[in-house]
């Protein structure tokens, strides 16, 4: 198995003052790899810069005007990215960069990444909270991938019948869920 190239996104001014995104390698990687090397860099910084970009059209300045749907585009946007990139590179500072570059909250990028992995765009509707889906990403091992899947199926129909709980009540239906998974699976041992 090769080895990946971690790689550290920074950020540099330009002669005009812009702040722009810079990938930067250690150099051992640069005189082991050569010119393929470079090459590989700058095809990397290249789609990585397409990516903020393309998250920047995505997600709006005025965070009053945030939906979820956004959240989503933006976790799928991420998740599909690594996993492009998972066999080559690692970015030494993903967190640090996706948070700066992207406008996101420490705390939510966790689950913006998990929505992006485990939701569909069928699965995701802006009637429900972020905070819901919030709730519903930190319940996915506990739950197991079919209680998972109903409980998916289950917001939108409360969604599109109106009757959404808090995402205060959400999380305690969520928590006697779990708990009723847990017994059933003690049971069975």
């Amino acid at each position: 198995m090769k080895e990946k190239i971690p790689v550290r996104i920074t950020w540099i001014k330009n002669e005009k003052g812009k702040v722009e995104s810079e990938v930067l390698i250690g150099l051992e990687h640069v005189f082991d790899g050569g010119i393929s090397i470079s090459k590989k860099i700058e095809k990397f910084k290249k789609r990585y810069i397409e990516l903020v970009k393309k998250s920047q059209k995505i997600m709006p300045k005025d965070k009053s005007k945030r939906k979820t749907s956004h959240f989503w585009k933006i976790g799928k946007l991420l998740y599909d990215f690594n996993k492009s990139i998972e066999n080559d590179f690692e970015i030494t500072n993903f967190q640090q960069a996706v948070i700066r570059d992207f406008g996101l909250y420490e705390s939510w990028l966790p689950r913006i990444l998990k929505i992006g992995e485990f939701f569909t765009k069928n699965d995701i509707s802006d009637s429900v909270p972020f905070s819901h889906y919030h709730e519903l990403i930190d319940k996915i091992p506990i739950l197991g991938k079919s209680a998972f899947e109903k409980e998916k199926k289950r917001l939108l129909k409360r969604a599109k019948d109106d009757t959404l709980p808090t995402t205060k009540e959400y999380r305690k239906e969520l928590n006697v869920l779990v708990k009723s998974k847990k017994k059933l699976s003690v049971r069975r041992t």
